[in-house]
Formats: C-alpha cells, sequence, structure tokens
C-alpha cells in the first residue's frame, strides 16, 4: 500500500501523519522532521482513535518499535 497523504491534527504533539506501508509517519509540533514508525493496520486505527496522538506514539509506538530493534529516523517531509 502505497503512503497517503498528510493529515494534520489538533494534537498538541503530534502536527500531521500519515500510513502506508506498514508505516506510520509522524510529524511533531516542534519541528520540521518526520518519523517513522512501523504500525500494522490494527496499531493505525487504534492511532486514530486515541484521544491524545502524543500519549499514543510515546507509549505505544516508541515502545512497539524499540521491541522491534526499529530506531526511528528524523528526515524532513516530503
Amino acid at each position: 500500500m502505497p503512503r497517503g497523504d498528510w493529515h494534520h491534527c489538533s494534537s498538541s504533539a503530534v502536527s500531521a501523519y500519515r500510513y502506508g506501508e506498514g508505516v506510520l509517519e509522524v510529524v511533531f509540533v516542534d519541528g520540521e522532521l518526520a518519523y517513522d514508525y512501523p504500525c500494522s493496520e490494527m496499531l493505525f486505527e487504534e492511532f486514530l482513535l486515541a484521544p491524545s496522538k502524543g500519549r499514543f506514539v510515546n507509549g505505544i509506538l516508541k515502545r512497539h518499535a524499540a521491541d522491534l530493534g526499529w530506531t526511528p529516523t528524523p528526515r524532513p517531509p516530503d
């Protein structure tokens, strides 16, 4: 599945996100860099329903990435 368009959100921590190919890309409000996290469709659906996107990224996605040995690398969003 190709990655889709960027979606902006009203989170105090997450500025924008997009999902595709098993990866959730996140841009935080404090910077202009995107971070990639491994993410299944089910996990992405949970992200969409999360009342706090920032808490979900910090509490779930970062831990999930670490468990898989994945280190998110910051890069400019395309």
